[in-house]
């Protein structure tokens, strides 16, 4: 994988690229408590300003991204893609099946509040996957297409044919992994310590919860 330390903006922790493809990970979402992960495939043939063909931004929650590290770290995902490969091969398929799936996107009536509403109507699913690579370690995608609100307002995917209107696919290294995984949760703690130091996690006095 080629790869671009050039950071576009103070809010990207990491940027990692493909062929025509790279996702960037920023803090820019750590106060609502996400981790914001940024895709994008583009044509470098075409004039700048015009060379984006389609981008996906995946909102992770900061928990869930730090029990993913842990899990990259400790080598429970490389366990999960090796049985994935196994499978793959019993069954004759052309493709591993992901071995990490998370799933979120917004409402119709959110998207309505923003001027942003799909012509369908319908709320906006966004899936990120990892799925063992053919060719090299993972393969990190994200996934975007119409969707339907829950009693709980978890939006479920719901795919014309069972495909996504985009997807973008990143190919990435064990090494490049690890290296994400582990600056962004320093990032992480980083923030969290910082919250400490200023206090915002501590109650005012007039603010204390009641005690049963």
């Amino acid at each position: 994988m080629s790869k671009n330390y050039e950071r576009k903006s103070p809010e990207q922790i990491i940027r990692l690229d493909g062929k025509n493809v790279f996702l960037e990970v920023m803090n820019s979402a750590f106060e609502i408590s996400k981790v914001l992960i940024n895709f994008q495939e583009y044509d470098a043939t075409k004039e700048k300003g015009n060379r984006i063909k389609q981008e996906i931004s995946i909102y992770f929650d900061l928990d869930k991204f730090l029990v993913l590290s842990n899990d990259l770290l400790t080598g429970r995902l490389s366990s999960l893609a090796k049985k994935a490969k196994e499978e793959q091969e019993k069954g004759g398929y052309k493709y591993c099946k992901e071995i990490y799936m998370d799933q979120g996107g917004t409402s119709a009536a959110r998207l309505e509040q923003k001027g942003k509403s799909r012509p369908d109507g319908k709320s906006e699913a966004r899936m990120l996957k990892i799925t063992p690579g053919e060719k090299i370690p993972w393969m990190i995608s994200a996934e975007l297409g119409p969707g339907e609100e829950s009693e709980t307002g978890l939006i479920m995917p719901k795919f014309v044919n069972n495909r996504p209107e985009k997807q973008i696919r990143v190919p990435v290294s064990n090494e490049d992994f690890k290296r994400l995984v582990l600056i962004v949760t320093k990032h992480i703690e980083a923030f969290l310590a910082s919250k400490y130091v200023r206090n915002e996690f501590t109650y005012k006095k007039d603010e204390q919860p009641n005690q049963m």
